[in-house]
């Protein structure tokens, strides 16, 4: 989503302002997207990478249309200045920003602490703990579980991954996770790579991947490729007691 396209869907939900009064509530959450965008930049970040960051930190443009609304469903808001409208903008968005950014930085210091541990109806028979962190761009890509079981009948690894931004607090890719791709030993890539589950916030990314392997495999290769960046780490698989 654009911008514009973020500061439309606000203003949609908006029933009874002028179209004066319209323009300054889109001035104003533009004026505020460009602060943080031009604070991203400072930080190293690119700019489509910074717009895209900044408004996935404004939150949900219908949630923020809708308390908008809530503050002027009487003809008293006609009557307003646009100083009163341009704040009740800012003190809107800075609400809803402020939860975000709280619920952000939480879900942020969980990934690079203590990851969070979805399981799924896998059988493992061996698991290991690595603690493998990759940078990638503005975000680390970190694997903090392996195992090796059984999977729908067949023998496979379980790689749980989570992604946070190296700014604790950042809004992570949420295209990170879906570009990894993993190899087993042999380099092919079994159309049941992609299954798995995880959960997502805009502070971090968790997937669980799933890989067939042989009996006797000792490592797959994770593969990322995307936006110039090229990288490719070898996992190491646990050992299951014959």
């Amino acid at each position: 989503m654009t911008r514009r396209e973020y500061t439309d869907t606000v203003l949609s939900a908006l029933r009874r302002v002028t179209e004066d009064e319209r323009r300054a509530i889109r001035a104003e959450i533009d004026a505020h997207m460009e602060d943080h965008i031009c604070a991203l930049l400072d930080l190293g970040y690119d700019e489509p990478l910074a717009e895209e960051r900044t408004v996935a930190l404004m939150g949900d443009p219908k949630e923020v249309g809708r308390e908008l609304n809530k503050q002027y469903t009487g003809w008293g808001f006609v009557l307003l200045s646009r100083a009163a409208v341009a704040l009740t903008v800012v003190l809107c968005i800075q609400a809803l920003l402020g939860l975000g950014i709280l619920s952000n930085l939480l879900w942020s210091i969980q990934a690079r602490t203590v990851p969070d541990e979805t399981f799924s109806s896998y059988e493992a028979l061996a698991t290991e703990r690595p603690d493998i962190r990759i940078p990638v761009g503005n975000d680390v890509l970190r694997v903090y579980r392996v195992s090796v079981g059984i999977r729908d009948g067949v023998r496979a690894v379980e790689v749980a991954m989570a992604a946070y931004d190296r700014i604790p607090g950042g809004v992570v890719s949420g295209q990170l996770l879906n570009n990894v791709v993993l190899e087993d030993q042999r380099g092919e890539v079994p159309e049941h790579n992609m299954g798995g589950g995880g959960k997502s916030n805009f502070g971090a990314d968790y997937t669980l991947r799933y890989l067939p392997v042989e009996p006797g495999d000792s490592q797959i290769t994770l593969r990322y490729e995307r936006f110039g960046e090229s990288i490719t780490v070898e996992i190491p698989l646990p050992e299951v007691e014959p």
